[in-house]
């Protein structure tokens, strides 16, 4: 998932079905020194995301995940909106944190502090770590005095510098952060408590301003008012009105209530101090009579608090929960829904002697066992393991292979051993032994179909393709079926990735020139009868020599908007294991689409025959006999075919690719079908006489293994 430096990357995350994009995942690469270093040198590298949940899938081969279910339900903890990209809450206590651990791009979040009325807020950074800027102009957290973004700025913050504690006029506090479009760093985290004002607006109210006794109170930074004792009025409580009746209510009202408090308080007992936990920290809420009512904990990064994150004092004046501590441990590695694992209990290594092991062998409740090192370490919260944890993993299907380690084991400095693992399509493999090749479903053959505009000519309009070397007939041919179908099938291509399909360029591009269709003319039909995958492109990509006079590097790729769901009747073919070089086979399998003449469908089976391959010399003289000039180029293969074929394929006419068995390295001569990888040779590039069909002629084909580089670095 990370490439050689992430700092700028950004996963954008879409449910399979509904297309829409529901959140975003930003890798997380940097060392000790903030510096972007790539994910493969710390195996605990992770990726902040944010992402809603599409998680009715199972991935199998008969997986309906895309068709039917419930897609998207709802954002990671934290994050809300339609695209997971706001935060925020409004927070009502007298203490408390406030924390932001890492943040994508394009985020806003509010928070709304509220304390007791008539106190103020005293609020402390314990950590900020944003993009720096003088001006604070890209990522930045704005605190405002009172309970709205439109309250006056107390200032503008990002860096890395912890600025003094800042402190509110009034009994609310507004938190606004936003992050631009590029740079993303670790966030903040603050803590903040209620205060008596008095202590901070002494300097605007002293000396007291107010008549009669009227208190001075702080509305904002620069503004001040009085709150007036009973019976007086007035911006500076000047006016003097009798009202004894409300003073008295007043009175009596304070008195029961305070009476009401002290009874309370005497009911209840003080709680013995709690010690704080080694590796963490903790926040004390005191009470309106100088008491710890409750204590929240949390521990330093990388340790995982076990036990009660809060506990408060009861009336009993015993604490409730049990006391947390903070242990070393690892967080589960993120793994895909195309990946099995199974977690082994922790077993702690010992390093003996041959002596030690002997005793140990007679001894053995000695060695340690995974229930006491639970019980020494403490419980963990899901998706967390204890040091020493191993997990296994595997593919959930054979239509995948493993990449990355088989086991990973949780060690002592809190990271995961191995390497990240995925899963990846199993390339040219067929999921059963064919009876006949040449009726047999090839799981990588993909048909490409273009749309033809209504009542307009191929051999005039803007979708006419090379067939200025066919003959006259397949032009009547053409013109026939564009007066009834809207799509038609125009040639043969090769599943190469699950978001790639490789196509000749005449086939992707207007006739006579490099410039490729637009992407809303072309569709990818992958599958076989009722298990068919319709794909729409999202870019085509013609070779950067393509020569659309003489078809030299006749070879376009086809993205797909969605990635191509594996099973056993789509898979992608392996492309030639080397670049360039000779050609080691004289006999390959050719695999093309019977085109209808009428109501064209995709429901016949491909038609598979036998060729034989030849020096490029006996089509240029073929071919110079028959009066069309071309060059063959080293780019290109020659072939026709071959006496042993027990069907006729006619690749000019509807496409098609050319394939090669190759035997596992163990077991080179001994040609197994189910077992071979088949690899991709070349695609039908032109030929001539197409009607007739003659075995006899030669048919041109782009020579895919010179352009092995140029595919590997396009289909990442």
């Amino acid at each position: 998932m990370c490439r050689s430096c992430c700092e700028y990357e950004l996963i954008r995350c879409k449910c399979p079905s509904e297309r829409t994009q529901v959140g975003y995942a930003v890798p997380c690469c940097r060392n000790n020194i903030h510096q972007c270093d790539p994910c493969i040198i710390y195996q605990g590298c992770s990726v902040f995301e944010n992402c809603k949940r599409c998680n009715n899938g199972t991935w199998q081969v008969k997986d309906d995940f895309y068709i039917s279910g419930k897609y998207c339900t709802e954002c990671r903890q934290g994050w809300t909106g339609g695209d997971c990209l706001k935060c925020g809450e409004v927070i009502r206590r007298p203490q408390g944190h406030v924390t932001l651990e890492g943040y994508p791009v394009n985020a806003k979040c509010d928070w709304t502090l509220y304390v007791s009325s008539g106190l103020a807020v005293e609020f402390r950074f314990t950590m900020l770590n944003l993009e720096f800027d003088h001006r604070c102009r890209y990522d930045f957290i704005e605190l405002r005095d009172g309970d709205s973004i439109r309250s006056p700025l107390i200032g503008r913050y990002c860096g890395d510098k912890i600025p003094l504690p800042i402190k509110s006029s009034g009994n609310s506090l507004h938190i606004h952060f936003v992050s631009d479009g590029y740079n993303n760093y670790d966030g903040f985290s603050a803590t903040f408590q209620e205060l008596s004002a008095g202590i901070f607006v002494f300097a605007v109210c002293s000396p007291n301003p107010c008549m009669n006794g009227g208190i001075c109170a702080l509305d904002t930074v620069q503004t001040f008012h009085c709150a007036c004792q009973a019976g007086f009025t007035g911006l500076l409580c000047e006016n003097n009105h009798f009202f004894l009746f409300l003073q008295f209510l007043y009175t009596s009202v304070s008195s029961l209530w305070a009476q009401w408090l002290s009874d309370t308080e005497a009911m209840r007992k003080k709680c013995p101090p709690l010690s704080q936990p080694h590796h963490g920290y903790s926040l004390k809420v005191i009470g309106s009579d100088g008491a710890i009512e409750s204590i929240e904990f949390s521990c330093n990064h990388s340790y995982i608090l076990s036990g009660n994150s809060k506990r408060t004092c009861q009336l009993d004046g015993t604490w409730s929960g049990r006391q947390p501590q903070c242990i070393k441990a690892c967080r589960e590695p993120k793994i895909s829904k195309l990946v099995r694992q199974k977690v082994l209990k922790p077993q702690i290594p010992l390093r003996k002697s041959p002596h030690h092991r002997l005793y140990s062998a007679i001894q053995p409740h000695e060695r340690s066992s995974s229930s006491s090192i639970q019980k020494a370490q403490g419980e963990l919260p899901t998706g967390v393991h204890h040091l020493y944890t191993s997990i296994e993993y595997e593919c959930i299907s054979p239509l995948y292979q493993h990449f990355g380690s088989a086991r990973r084991k949780c060690l002592k400095t809190g990271k995961w051993s191995g390497r990240h693992v995925t899963c990846l399509p199993v390339c040219g493999k067929l999921s059963s032994k064919p009876r006949n090749l040449a009726q047999t479903h090839w799981p990588w053959h993909a048909a490409i179909y273009q749309r033809l505009p209504d009542h307009t000519s191929p051999i005039t309009g803007t979708t006419r393709r090379h067939w200025d070397m066919f003959s006259a007939d397949d032009y009547d041919y053409w013109q026939e079926e564009s007066m009834e179908e809207t799509w038609h099938l125009v040639c043969s291509g090769a599943l190469v990735s699950q978001h790639a399909v490789l196509v000749p360029a005449h086939c992707a591009t207007e006739p006579g020139h490099s410039l490729p269709y637009n992407t809303a003319h072309l569709k990818v039909v992958l599958g076989e009868n009722k298990r068919l995958q319709y794909m729409k492109v999202s870019e085509i990509l013609v070779h950067p020599n393509y020569n659309s006079t003489g078809f030299d590097s006749d070879l376009a790729i086809l993205k797909l908007v969605e990635k191509a769901r594996i099973s056993e009747f789509i898979s992608p073919v392996c492309l030639p294991r080397l670049q360039g070089g000779e050609l080691t086979v004289n006999q390959a399998y050719i695999t093309g689409w019977s085109v209808a003449r009428k109501h064209e469908t995709h429901s016949q089976v491909a038609q598979t025959g036998t060729i034989e391959l030849t020096d490029v010399l006996r089509c240029e003289r073929q071919y110079a006999k028959q009066g069309i000039a071309k060059s063959i180029t080293d780019n290109m293969l020659c072939g026709r075919q071959h006496p042993i074929s027990s069907s006729t394929v006619c690749p000019a006419r509807s496409g098609g690719i050319i394939l090669a068995p190759t035997a596992p390295q163990h077991k080179r001569g001994k040609e197994n079908v189910s077992e071979t990888a088949w690899e991709l040779l070349g695609l039908v590039s032109f030929g001539f006489n197409v009607q007739n069909c003659n075995p006899q002629l030669y048919t041109v084909y782009t020579r895919v293994v010179n352009f092995k580089n140029w595919i590997a670095n396009n289909i990442k």
